[in-house]
């Protein structure tokens, strides 16, 4: 809660003018039934015209006051509100963007989107409506029954045996909707990712015809979300027809009381019954008021635990831009587990890659070669073992500062919607159009944008779908090359060419890259044959390294590998 009431701190100033108005506003109201029973008392029994007047007048006054004050207090607490969510929700996405993969991967993206969107609305209405709960509601509930006793004492104690009971009743409900409220959140983020898992497998579902599956799992979680929430509606349901029931017997009891006191020649009158009909009234808007006010409690305390989760989350360090490094990089008895797993997707791996080495990471679907690159990019840290770049351990160094030294072209290619410009942009913001020409010649996707007669303005679908998957890695490695950098990691990124389009592509690559690291994670011999030097990983673990001649000759998996693709003569 600390972090929400963090970002509140600056909208205090405006929680006190609404919460000024608010009072304001109420008081105006709460006066009106006393008028009211001076004009019944003083002016029609009386017969006196300017007690009517004089008393009219005051109440049209404070209508006018109490219309102005709730006008101006409609417009602060808008304000203030969507203030609020504007700041809740700017720093729910900057945490986001910082957070590390495992911490990322522990709440999931459907969740994240849930808390960044129907949650953090939940507070915005408590933001709206959090003046009003602890100013008026108080005002209008204890300053009705102080009224009534101003007017009556006997009449007033008939309050007091209804307001606690509804009050009691409704908290029941609360806690009955507290886990309604939680399993329905947790259902949405179900429902959140299955939705998204549909979208992005679309042609898989339609290819195998599991459309029907499909639509069962999402029903699934439907149905429980629905359940919850229906329940919860349910048992909210049962607020406004109990408080209303109690509060009409009581003024029942108030009118009967009332009636008879008046009748046996107490004090009472009839403007001071009136005027208790009418704090009734105002008690029973203030007491349904309270009452939603604690049903909704339990839904509020879900979303803010939700959203503190991640607020509280450490994230990356925003800082160490800018500084250069060598591009030297060393795995030394490194072991890794993904969250979640139980299985170890690396095991004792060591590697020794020197600065300007051309050097290829090779082996089967699985064996732990994108792992590798994911613990390069600081995007995890190991278990065990250590990481160092430029003989700077990980763990001295920020994340910001390995990823400004290196540059990747990542195995899943990312094409975002935009222009052909912007996407090889994406390496280096600032590069010039004869530049992000250059990069596209040498990733031989110059061709293509030349072709279009909008050229580097030519509009990319999103995930690329108006191109092909060649055409995906040529952009992708583009924007690699174009960024500045000691180390260049191309991660299974020639996988979608021919061997042609390839062997022209690493030629031009080497010309430009000339002097660089280059490290190519690919599962290909002929690519990985002409590097300076070869690990080979097998199940996570390194199983043999050196020049190509050296595996083949000492190296029974690579042998496999290089047979499978090229054949039993090496010539």
């Amino acid at each position: 809660m600390r972090e929400v009431i963090k970002l509140f701190r600056p909208f205090v100033k405006g929680m006190l003018l609404i919460a000024l108005l608010n009072a304001v506003s109420t008081l105006c109201s709460l006066f009106m039934p006393y008028l009211m029973s001076g004009i019944v008392n003083d002016g029609i029994a009386g017969k006196n015209l300017e007690t009517i007047y004089r008393l009219g007048g005051l109440m049209l006054v404070l209508a006018v006051v109490g219309l102005v004050t709730a006008l101006l207090n409609t417009w602060v607490n808008s304000k203030v509100a969507s203030d609020f969510t504007y700041a809740l929700q700017n720093e729910m996405l900057q945490k986001i963007n910082s957070l590390t993969f495992e911490e990322y991967s522990s709440i999931g993206t459907s969740s994240l989107l849930t808390r960044t969107t129907d949650d953090v609305m939940t507070l915005q209405e408590v933001a709206a409506s959090l003046a009003y709960a602890v100013v008026s509601i108080p005002i209008m509930v204890i300053g009705g029954i102080v009224m009534t006793f101003s007017q009556d004492w006997t009449i007033a104690l008939l309050m007091f045996i209804v307001v606690p009971v509804a009050l009691i009743f409704v908290s029941w409900l609360a806690k009955k909707m507290d886990k309604l409220w939680d399993i329905a959140d947790k259902r949405m983020d179900d429902q959140n990712r299955m939705m998204r898992e549909r979208l992005s497998g679309l042609r898989v579902i339609r290819a195998f015809d599991r459309e029907a599956f499909e639509h069962g799992r999402v029903a699934g979680a439907t149905t429980e979300m629905t359940g919850s929430l229906i329940k919860s509606n349910v048992l909210s349901g049962f607020i406004d027809p109990v408080c209303m029931f109690l509060l009409n017997i009581v003024t029942v009891m108030i009118l009967y009381v009332g009636s008879r006191r008046i009748a046996a020649g107490a004090l009472l009158t009839a403007g001071d019954l009136v005027a208790a009909v009418q704090y009734i009234a105002l008690i029973t808007n203030g007491l349904l008021a309270l009452s939603w006010t604690i049903a909704w409690i339990p839904h509020v305390r879900v979303s803010m635990r939700r959203i503190n989760e991640v607020l509280r989350m450490e994230g990356v360090r925003q800082d160490g831009w800018g500084e250069k490094l060598g591009g030297s990089v060393s795995l030394s008895h490194v072991s890794f587990t993904y969250p979640d797993s139980e299985v170890e997707s690396l095991h004792d791996v060591s590697m020794d890659i020197r600065e300007g080495e051309q050097v290829a990471i090779i082996g089967g679907t699985g064996s732990g070669k994108s792992t590798v690159t994911k613990l390069l990019m600081a995007f995890y840290r190991p278990d065990n073992g250590k990481v160092t770049l430029d003989g700077r351990d990980y763990r001295e160094v920020s994340r910001e500062t390995v990823r400004d030294n290196l540059s990747v072209a990542l195995q899943k290619n990312m094409i975002f919607e935009g222009t052909a410009g912007e996407n090889i942009r994406m390496g280096r913001p600032s590069a010039t159009d004869e530049e992000v020409m250059e990069a596209a010649d040498i990733a031989h996707i110059g061709g293509f944008i030349r072709e279009q007669k909008e050229g580097l303005d030519y509009r990319l679908a999103q995930l690329g779908t108006n191109i092909s998957g060649g055409q995906k890695q040529r952009f992708g490695i583009a924007r690699t090359i174009i960024k500045p950098a000691s180390i260049y990691i191309f991660d299974d990124s020639f996988s979608a060419l021919d061997y042609l389009t390839e062997s022209r592509l690493r030629r031009a690559l080497n010309q430009y890259l000339a002097g660089k690291t280059q490290i190519i994670i690919t599962q290909r011999a002929a690519t990985a044959m002409r590097c300076d030097r070869i690990y080979v990983m097998e199940q996570g673990e390194v199983v043999g390294s050196g020049t190509h001649e050296e595996l083949m000759r000492n190296c029974q998996v690579y042998q496999e590998i290089y047979h499978s693709q090229l054949g039993g003569d090496e010539a």
